[in-house]
């Protein structure tokens, strides 16, 4: 199996679906392209990222996401966007700002950052998951932590580093099992229980991918100590799990559940990040090479990469392909190229 003509079809695919709907799901679309993409394609997602600057709320949330969405699937009912939400495009705007130097970039991100500092939170200072809140839900520990991080050390505003991981921790007092090393979905404050407290594997996949992109980031940063023992912990957690033909089941400890892409895949791009940040042993590298080559083998002719439990995920949702599974696709094979053999 060569990658190279996979990785190609995957960001062919993922360029000509450029879905308004949620701006979320296609940030990680954007990362995983500038990560490996062509010209061709590095110049279609750059559009996207002017889209993004061009619709720009008024409160300084970015674009398409940013209104009030029906969902009825899952756990969830009813999700209210907030800035937590739309600040997932600040990531790769930021990173394509590193390539360009394009100030209108970091003036946008700007923006998005003080509209998510002044996002409701919860007693201790947790940044809420929707309007429909006070919540913590796991995958922002991505969504935000790496935004805020990365916005701090390009503007040398401590205040924005401490943020992130102010954020990550408060995460992960909330959502991690001590005894398992595993994250749940979702907390609310009020009243106090979990709406959603299953191990499923993209929630997990949130945690590990947002730990190895802040160490990458702000390795120095006084709290890069738990984001370290969280992350080799999840991940010493997570691998146990891995079924015989590589996937992950999408809630990890329950083997009847469905096999699930985008779990498998920030699996895959986790542990080979965290194998280079000398988290783990390089003897978990045989897994991640294994997850990779699991659901590339079901990438489709056209480039979709298929399998993916759809948002907001957790128990009960249909199976398809989505923006971000695209995205965690590129940057699991830009991260284990050297890795993976025919």
């Amino acid at each position: 199996m060569n990658l190279n003509p996979l990785i190609e079809r995957v960001a062919n695919f993922t360029i000509g679906h450029p879905d308004e709907r949620d701006c979320w799901m296609k940030a990680v679309a954007i990362t995983g392209i500038l990560e490996v993409g062509d010209a061709v394609s590095v110049a279609a997602v750059e559009r996207w990222l002017s889209r993004a600057i061009e619709t720009q709320r008024s409160s300084g949330n970015f674009s398409y996401g940013d209104t009030v969405q029906g969902v009825g699937a899952g756990h969830i009912q009813s999700f209210t966007p907030l800035a937590s939400l739309t600040a997932g495009i600040g990531y790769p705007l930021l990173r394509r700002y590193q390539q360009t130097r394009e100030a209108s970039y970091l003036e946008a991100a700007g923006r998005q950052i003080e509209a998510l500092m002044n996002a409701p939170r919860t007693s201790e200072g947790g940044i809420w998951a929707r309007g429909e809140g006070p919540e913590l839900w796991v995958d922002f520990t991505y969504i935000m932590c790496p935004f805020l991080a990365l916005y701090g050390k390009l503007t040398n505003e401590q205040k924005y580093l401490d943020e992130a991981f102010k954020q990550y921790r408060l995460h992960v007092e909330h959502l991690v099992d001590p005894r398992k090393h595993l994250a749940r979905h979702a907390w609310c404050e009020t009243p106090d229980y979990y709406p959603q407290s299953t191990f499923w594997s993209r929630g997990n996949g949130w945690l590990i991918c947002a730990s190895v992109d802040l160490l990458d980031i702000a390795p120095e940063h006084p709290g890069a100590a738990l984001v370290k023992s969280t992350c080799a912990a999840a991940l010493d957690a997570i691998a146990p799990y891995q079924d015989a033909s590589g996937y992950f089941c999408h809630v990890i400890d329950n083997p009847r559940s469905n096999l699930e892409a985008s779990g498998t895949l920030m699996f895959a791009y986790a542990t080979a990040r965290a194998v280079e940040l000398e988290l783990v042993s390089a003897s978990m590298i045989p897994q991640a090479v294994k997850a990779l080559r699991a659901v590339a083998g079901a990438v489709e002719p056209s480039g979709k990469v298929p399998g993916v439990a759809v948002p907001p995920g957790g128990p009960g949702v249909p199976f398809d392909w989505t923006l971000f599974g695209q995205g965690f696709f590129l940057l699991a094979a830009s991260a284990l190229s050297a890795h993976f053999t025919a």
